[in-house]
């Protein structure tokens, strides 16, 4: 049986897992297996706990399987992967943030918490759950999550909550919020994919 290291990629809010498999292609050339993964944000499911379960499920069939498994979440996606890390961290090897979200944040008007969270209930709780959960986290942990934010500015999610303490927090030349996106799957992606192919030992 070959042994892959399977990637597990979350999307954003529009749930677009063909952005995700077009930006990657070239991920195969490095050994890592794309596999986009759908949250089903806005499908009118509303229970976080559902969602969650139906990844870590998938998580696990990799795993048990012999691949090893890492995690990336883009925008919305963000808090979800780190949610699933914290319940499966002695299974993933790497998780990686790409400018997504990942506390409530103070931040008012068309950048708050509130706004953004309006479409996806399933989102708003995504968020407060990867908050409160973050304490969790061992110094280890964080050693194995990787931030990426633009460097000039995102409309959308302030830098402030886009970032763990103690993780590897990077910022990509780049500014707007899917633009940013695009270029850390594409063009800036050689840190990502580096970060990846880590090993622990």
């Amino acid at each position: 049986m070959l042994i892959k290291h399977k990637v597990i990629i979350i999307p954003g809010l529009g749930d677009d897992t063909r952005m995700i498999k077009f930006a990657t292609n070239h991920w195969q050339n490095f050994g890592l297996d794309i596999v986009p993964y759908s949250m089903g944000w806005r499908d009118g499911k509303n229970d976080l706990k559902s969602k969650l379960q139906r990844l870590v499920g998938l998580i696990d069939e990799f795993s048990q399987k012999g691949n090893t498994v890492s995690l990336i979440g883009t925008s919305a996606g963000g808090s979800a992967v780190l949610s699933a890390f914290i319940e499966r961290r002695n299974t993933i090897h790497r998780v990686v943030n790409v400018c997504g979200r990942l506390r409530t944040g103070s931040q008012k008007g068309i950048r708050s918490f509130k706004v953004r969270t309006a479409s996806s209930p399933a989102f708003a709780q995504s968020v407060r759950l990867c908050e409160e959960r973050e304490s969790e986290l061992g110094d280890n942990d964080r050693l194995r999550i990787m931030t990426v934010r633009a460097m000039f500015g995102d409309e959308l999610v302030p830098s402030d909550t886009a970032t763990i303490e103690g993780a590897y927090n990077i910022k990509i030349p780049t500014i707007e919020h899917m633009f940013s996106i695009g270029m850390a799957l594409t063009i800036f992606s050689k840190p990502i994919i580096s970060f990846l192919n880590e090993n622990d030992g």
